[in-house]
């Protein structure tokens, strides 16, 4: 039998603390994700190989340096969390992950390490709601031949990530009205699909348009709107409150009419 088929097939209670460590340095050190598939590399990760090199370059200095041979690469740390985000599930998951070669605790000192470099390098590169003037110009382009209105540069919606039950007297605001407990986080994306705003500051209760209502965007749209800025709108969906700055349909449109066109 082999390391990879004892590490899949024998169970915790079977395999012994020690030999279970020596078969994940086994594969750890064994394996390299870049030496995956294209295509099954980004079914994993979710990026492509360049893409995935060109964040390791970005964030490589910030991480902690490799002292021993046993020490985890910088390729599988960033593979890890990858493919943590990648899967929308829990850290065991991915400790068992052949290609990854990691038991849970370590999975979790490298997600602590990395999410703070990842928000803090990575994040403000990429994600920027200030749009350059020809970005601005395309994203307009796009929607209007797309949908007809005008000035319109991106589109808002919330999505609700799950999230393991908090205190018990911090339940009742994560509880969503999906039946599960979530973080309401919601974003702004351009006519690329590129994200450019997130806040996802809010628990699970929290209305889309009580989001909005307190986001530092809606804040600086109000501000630029009353400051003669009237060429830059956002698409929302009926969970939005209506404003000169962010259009939503209209409620209860009759079949054929011109509001239903519009919607549509």
């Amino acid at each position: 039998m082999t390391s990879t088929e004892l590490f899949f097939e024998g169970s915790y209670d079977e395999v012994n603390a020690s030999q279970q460590l020596k078969i994940r340095r086994a594969l750890r050190d064994s394996s390299n994700p870049m030496d995956l598939d294209e295509h099954i590399f980004i079914q994993n990760f979710r990026l492509s190989k360049q893409a995935f090199l060109e964040v390791l370059n970005d964030i490589g200095e910030k991480l902690k340096p490799i002292k021993s041979q046993q020490s985890i690469t910088n390729v599988l740390k960033l593979a890890a969390v990858l493919k943590f985000f990648a899967q929308g599930s829990y850290q065991l998951s991915v400790g068992n992950d052949f290609n990854i070669g990691m038991a849970q605790p370590t999975v979790s000192v490298v997600l602590s390490e990395l999410l703070g470099v990842l928000e803090n390098y990575i994040c403000p590169k990429w994600i920027k709601f200030p749009y350059s003037q020809e970005e601005e110009r395309r994203a307009k382009i796009y929607f209007f031949e797309k949908c007809g209105i005008p000035n319109v540069v991106g589109a808002v919606d919330g999505t609700h990530v799950k999230i393991l039950g908090p205190k018990k007297d911090l339940r009742h605001v994560y509880y969503n009205r999906k039946g599960y407990y979530s973080i309401n986080a919601m974003l702004i994306c351009d006519h690329l699909m590129n994200i450019r705003y997130v806040n996802a500051k809010h628990p699970g209760a929290s209305h889309d348009a009580s989001v909005w209502n307190v986001s530092q965007i809606k804040t600086k749209l109000e501000s630029d709107y009353r400051n003669g800025r009237t060429d830059f709108r956002i698409l929302g969906d009926g969970g939005y409150p209506l404003s000169p700055y962010l259009i939503t349909p209209y409620r209860d449109a009759e079949d054929n009419s011109l509001q239903a066109r519009f919607n549509k």
